[in-house]
């Protein structure tokens, strides 16, 4: 995909009804951002190798002490390895060798994620979304010896350091090369971690790098990835909160940024999906009727963890209008996608059809609504919205025949139907585990691309008896992507091929991500009985 997606395109956008009061409890919740600096560990060459799933190992070069001995001139360049992903701003120290200094240093420098970022061009991108995003950085030195900051923050682990220009006169030399790194977690909070309780070193590794990329994600808000797309999305917000409650438990950064989206309500009651902090607050022109919809999760997650009625019922008007834009779908009990041209999202997978995977997360959010209002002692607003949708689910959408849910006019069999129906409780376990797992096995049925629909899946597996499937579903996604070489896990992730992309370009991906995080929520919280009672396996 390289053209821009029709939702993508902005028409009419609702106006927002700022609430200050709101916008001022969320400013009250600003984290203080903790800094530590690191060092690379020394520098490293990439050689081809089609065994990798990249195609290139790696293959160090030069220690530190090693690099800081070195002079660099035109056209001359290193890559820099810090050992493990982080947030934060490059610094370094330059010094000239020789005669004179008579015209500036120039210097781009690639901050990147994997191996591609930095032992590919990156230009020209044929990407859909901006390639402004690219994360390099063209640098002019007038004078040194200079300590020298790149003023922009950048996610990154590897750093691809090119000499474009010096002059006859003189070379380069790098020292005091570090990350300032940065976070709102702290490394206190870090080192008071429970264990990870079961011994068993693929699911250890698995849980430490989905803390990593949840971490490098909280800033300021739960950010959608902190280098492409540093902003808040409601949808990411409510999985990075659920990891969140069981590792970092940062809540006030969960309430901060629920009061934020409370803030932008737009004139229609709904929330937008995402939006930005600086240079004010702004909601963004995006609206996606599942994120809406989904919203009283989050907040019902976040009352239910924190025992906060008091921050749930300042949100409660909030969330009754979040669920409008869902609603308008409902017909005779029945989502029908095509009453509006609004975004549902649900996956990035190609060509997927979505009234059934959304009848499911409808569902989801409005039975977590009853819910919230059951704890604030208010009457449940759609039980009986619910109830008819469940009791229509198994007309509408599933195939006897086939033991699955299916999806639009062609019936379509997609993980996504499956998962969402699963996770609503439409039929009883055992039918939903046989859909869940049929589906598993089925090569026509599509696939997820993102991390978020394999996360929605693997819970549903979790909800129904499906507790071994879901595990060899983590080992095999999440892990292949460490057998890949993630340090933190990706937006989107294809076994077979890392070119893959929905947005057109691989090189305009985010590899450290906020909805791929949930591992550590699905082991340390669904998964945790069911490993106990069989020691980890």
């Amino acid at each position: 995909m390289t053209e821009l997606p029709e939702h993508h395109k902005v028409s009419h956008v609702p106006a927002t009804r700022l609430n200050a009061a709101f916008a001022q409890k969320a400013e009250d919740l600003l984290p203080t951002l903790h800094n530590w600096n690191v060092s690379p560990i020394g520098t490293v060459t990439f050689e081809p190798d089609e065994s990798e799933y990249f195609k290139r190992r790696k293959r160090p070069q030069f220690t530190t002490a090693e690099l800081q001995d070195k002079a660099w001139g035109k056209g001359q360049e290193f890559i820099l390895d810090f050992g493990d992903h982080h947030v934060g701003y490059l610094k370094f120290r330059l010094t000239a060798q020789g005669p004179n200094v008579d015209a500036p240093a120039r210097l781009r420098l690639t901050m990147g994620e994997t191996p591609p970022d930095v032992t590919e061009e990156l230009h020209p991108c044929k990407s859909w979304i901006s390639t402004s995003w690219i994360p390099d950085e063209v640098v002019n030195i007038d004078y040194m010896p200079k300590d020298f900051a790149l003023h922009r923050r950048h996610a990154f682990r590897y750093v691809r350091v090119q000499v474009l220009d010096t002059s006859a006169k003189y070379q380069v030399k790098f020292s005091v090369i570090h990350i300032e790194a940065v976070s709102a977690v702290t490394a206190e909070q870090v080192l008071a971690l429970p264990p990870f309780p079961f011994n068993d070193d693929t699911l250890c590794r698995i849980d430490a790098v989905s803390m990593t990329t949840l971490r490098n994600c909280m800033q300021t808000v739960f950010e959608d990835g902190p280098r492409r797309d540093r902003r808040l999305w409601s949808g990411d917000l409510r999985l990075q909160a659920l990891t969140n409650y069981c590792t970092f438990r940062n809540n006030d950064l969960v309430k901060r940024c629920l009061y934020l989206f409370a803030a932008l309500v737009r004139e229609d009651d709904s929330t937008p999906a995402c939006l930005f902090e600086k240079p004010v607050l702004t909601p963004a022109s995006d609206y996606i009727v599942d994120y809406d919809i989904l919203f009283g999760s989050t907040a019902h997650d976040y009352a239910v963890q924190t025992g906060d009625l008091e921050t749930a019922e300042e949100l409660w008007e909030t969330v009754l209008g979040s669920t409008k834009g869902a609603l308008a779908h409902v017909e005779d009990g029945v989502f029908r996608g095509e009453a509006t041209q609004a975004w549902k999202f649900l996956d990035w997978a190609e060509n997927l059809e979505k009234d059934a995977g959304m009848h499911g997360a409808v569902i989801v959010g409005l039975k977590a609504v009853d819910s919230l209002a059951k704890l604030l002692k208010k009457p449940p607003p759609y039980e009986d919205v619910v109830a008819e949708m469940i009791s229509k689910a198994e007309r509408a959408f599933y195939d006897a025949e086939q033991g699955v849910f299916v999806s639009g006019k062609a019936r379509q069999v997609s993980w996504a139907s499956q998962a969402w129906l699963a996770l609503a409780g439409v039929m009883d376990a055992g039918r939903l585990k046989s859909a869940l797992v049929t589906t598993m096995h089925d090569p026509n049925a599509l696939k997820p691309l993102t991390p978020y629909l394999y996360h929605h899946f693997a819970e549903a597996l979790c909800n129904v008896g499906g507790e071994e499937e879901c595990l060899q579903l983590i080992r095999t996604y999440w892990g292949g992507m460490i057998s890949a070489g993630a340090d933190t896990f990706w937006e989107c992730f294809d076994a077979d091929d890392y070119t893959s992309s929905p947005y057109g370009d691989h090189h305009n991906h985010s590899f450290c991500h906020a909805w791929s995080c949930t591992p550590s929520y699905l082991l340390r919280v669904k998964l945790r009985d069911w490993l106990a009672d069989r020691k980890g396996l």
